[in-house]
């Protein structure tokens, strides 16, 4: 049985969450795995998200490299008011074209140097500004789809150099799951550093 373990940071601006399987820490390489074929698995870290005390949050994980892949994981959500925006489609409107209401698509950002896994647009379109609001309120098989596409992208992008899965938010207001190659808008200081 899955559990996780809570420590607040930041006079509580910061939470940061560890998964254990049992009495020992889930790597980040069974996270991956877990997350594109267990659904329990992903029930699980959906509930755990969906329990933040924070209305809107940014999700942060440490930098990982197939060297690191067997590290306990661990991530860390910060609190972010701010992105309790309108959302607006518009900014990925075009990667929505041929999709269906309710699926993810994948897509490299505008730089390159980034891998973006997005819901599409359903109603209430409100569901979508934000990983909290989106896995709150979206439908139950577009969260797991989210999740499992994650997983993918992160087996598929998982190398040498190092990757920064997070969510960030701030200058788009919809959803998208960030694979970065630099931790381009982390706000967690410590997840910065590839060392």
């Amino acid at each position: 049985m899955w559990t996780s373990r809570t420590t607040q940071l930041s006079n509580g601006r910061f939470i940061k969450l560890a998964i254990d399987m049992g009495s020992s820490p889930v790597s980040y390489a069974d996270v991956i795995h877990q997350w594109q074929y267990d659904a329990g698995f992903r029930s699980f870290f959906i509930d755990l998200l969906v329990g933040s005390p924070f209305s809107a949050f940014r999700w942060e994980t440490p930098p990982i490299t197939t060297a690191t892949a067997n590290h306990p994981f661990e991530f860390v959500l910060l609190n972010s008011p701010d992105l309790a925006s309108d959302p607006d489609p518009a900014a990925f409107a075009e990667h929505f074209i041929d999709m269906v209401p309710g699926g993810v698509v994948e897509f490299s950002n505008l730089g390159r140097d980034a891998i973006m896994v997005v819901p599409c647009p359903d109603d209430p379109l409100s569901d979508y500004g934000h990983l909290a609001a989106f896995l709150r309120h979206s439908p139950e098989p577009q969260q797991h789809s989210l999740w499992e596409l994650v997983g993918a992208a992160m087996h598929r992008r998982l190398g040498p150099r190092p990757v920064w899965l997070s969510t960030a938010g701030g200058g788009v207001a919809w959803l998208h799951v960030r694979l970065d190659d630099r931790p381009k808008y982390y706000g967690y200081a410590p997840y910065r550093n590839a060392d």
